[in-house]
């Protein structure tokens, strides 16, 4: 009898330990931005097919919310029609929505080789808290696991 009140009391302990910890859980909301191409030779597919391949790999993390249709601009604009909020309050409020920030670029090294390079950036702070880069052909199997590999250094680091 006593063991199973000890086994009953454990397992209840794990239960509502697991439970309070949850609702203090916050996942980390991570913004995809589009893939920068200083050389404007990468065609357009592929830097989107990369943007997806990263978001696929942020939301795949645990602990994190990936999201790619963030568009400051027009936030900026429809947010406020009346002209009664300061550029401050808005820049603020865009900062509570996102903690992060994936800022990506794709420069090609050759024909069939290309550098891949992101950045994670601090919302609250502007402050870069993780940079990598990974040299890869580019295939697009190769930038799939590119872009894994990548993610895994990057939110290894925040």
């Amino acid at each position: 009898m006593k063991k199973r009140t000890i086994l009953l009391l454990i397992l209840l302990v794990i239960a509502t330990t697991a439970n309070v910890s949850a609702q203090f859980y916050k996942a980390k909301k991570v913004a995809i931005t589009e893939v920068v191409d200083k050389s404007g030779e990468v065609a357009d597919g592929t830097k989107v097919y990369i943007r997806s391949a990263l978001t696929d790999a942020i939301t795949n993390s645990e602990g994190y919310e990936g999201y790619m249709n963030i568009n400051f601009n027009k936030f900026d604009m429809n947010f406020d029609v009346t002209g009664n909020i300061s550029s401050s309050t808005r820049n603020y409020l865009k900062k509570q929505l996102l903690d992060y920030i994936l800022i990506s670029e794709i420069t090609p090294l050759d024909k069939k080789t290309v550098l891949l390079s992101a950045r994670i950036v601090n919302t609250s702070t502007g402050k870069i808290v993780a940079s990598s880069s990974v040299r890869t052909y580019a295939s697009i199997d190769c930038l799939n696991s590119a872009c894994c590999n990548l993610t895994i250094e990057l939110v290894g680091s925040i």
